[in-house]
């Protein structure tokens, strides 16, 4: 699952959640995210939109390796 700290904040982490949302989390605090950094719930009511934009849009390893500009450098 993609996840980062926020570099200005680094207790607050964000990752992606099971409904492809972001989830970001700051102790025992919480909030759900679009990938455009719209809150749905939870009581973090503000997300840094640039963060759930790169956590929302970075592929899995498996998606990574299957890329074709990467087998093109492999062969």
């Amino acid at each position: 699952m993609p996840s980062i700290k926020h570099p200005f904040d680094p207790d607050s982490l964000y990752q992606v959640d099971e409904d492809d949302n972001i989830r970001v989390t700051n102790g025992n605090q919480w909030g759900v995210f679009t990938k455009e950094g719209v809150h749905l719930s939870g009581e973090i009511r503000q997300a840094d939109p640039q963060l759930c934009v790169w956590v929302g849009n970075n592929p899995g390893q498996e998606g990574q390796l299957r890329s074709p500009a990467v087998s093109a450098k492999r062969s």
